[in-house]
């Protein structure tokens, strides 16, 4: 299921709830959309969020390393180093 984040539409009344300060993060299903917050009650809109794909970089470059490629640092001109 896909991670929806919500925020509040009216940012101009003061709330202490999670929702209107910085938004929440919601898992449902597409087409499901959040119509309330769920802490204090104010209608809330769909926001913008960044991608993630959920991996690191050492975890990149295991499954490079365990698929046999090579990854070279550069050193100079025309010259590398092979690290693995």
């Amino acid at each position: 299921m896909p991670i929806y984040v919500y925020k509040a539409k009216d940012h101009t009344r003061p709330c202490d709830c999670d929702c209107c300060r910085g938004g929440i993060e919601v898992w449902h299903k597409p087409g499901a959309a959040l119509q309330r917050c769920p802490i204090c009650g104010r209608t809330v809109e769909k926001a913008i969020s960044s991608f993630f794909i959920g991996l690191s970089r050492t975890g990149l470059d295991q499954r490079a390393r365990e698929k046999r490629f090579h990854k070279l640092k550069r050193l100079g001109e025309g010259e590398y180093e092979k690290i693995y």
